[in-house]
């Protein structure tokens, strides 16, 4: 690609002699998320980080926001007051940015109607629970993975293998070596196939789970479960 001054996000994907999945092996992120910022929607930070860091390994150009145009950085505040009028059935203003930058209209969005809506999400979370037979506040770990833009494999080598140096847990431990950081969940015998087992995490290990995408700078997106995790760490 010629060098300039300026990028769009449309010619970077244009340009690309790989597929979305091979991009999506790059950069750790799922190819559902890469085609929505391909197609002008919003991503958070880390994700978008992940995707110009490829972009300037394959076309061998120093890629960043200040010089790729068509990019949107998702800021938690502006989806979060999306999600709320979304569910209080109150028209979203054309200007987010207003909403973000007055301090009155900021205290109210993050105190009232916050409230409302995580007791409403909570008590849906807590019967699909009940309904699914996982403790309160429990979620599939595939379920889980998809709701973050995590694709299911990766997740799943990150609980059965781990990341980083060490042995593999469960397995017989080095002398020397630790065993490698991965993520806790627990299991149950998958309903109507009592001989298979399938995974899920507590609440606590759901924290635990984005706490280790953290440590690892795995690429992950907020959920839309205002009671998860995601919305609060910082």
């Amino acid at each position: 690609m010629e060098q300039k001054d300026m990028y769009t996000i449309e010619e970077l994907y244009g340009e690309l002699g790989i597929t979305l999945t091979e991009l999506s092996k790059r950069t750790g992120v799922s190819d559902v998320t890469l085609a929505k910022i391909r197609d002008g929607q919003s991503a958070r930070r880390s994700t978008v980080n992940s995707l110009l860091h490829a972009f300037s390994e394959i076309y061998n150009i120093r890629l960043s926001t200040e010089n790729v145009k068509g990019i949107i950085i998702r800021d938690k505040l502006a989806r979060r007051q999306e999600q709320e009028r979304l569910a209080e059935n109150i028209p979203i203003p054309s200007n987010t940015t207003s909403l973000i930058d007055s301090t009155s209209q900021e205290g109210t969005a993050q105190n009232r109607p916050t409230m409302a809506k995580k007791s409403t999400s909570s008590s849906t979370s807590a019967k699909k629970s009940k309904d699914s037979g996982l403790p309160e506040g429990a979620i599939l770990a595939t379920d889980f993975a998809r709701n973050h833009g995590v694709a299911r494999e990766t997740f799943r080598d990150h609980m059965l293998i781990g990341l980083g140096a060490g042995t593999v847990y469960g397995e017989e431990l080095d002398p020397v070596m630790a065993v490698k950081d991965h993520v806790d969940y627990s299991e149950r015998p998958k309903p109507g196939r009592p001989r298979e087992k399938e995974r899920y995490l507590t609440a606590d290990q759901q924290r635990q789970a984005l706490e280790f995408w953290r440590r690892h700078k795995v690429a992950f997106e907020p959920c839309d479960r205002l009671e998860c995790w995601c919305h609060s760490l910082d």
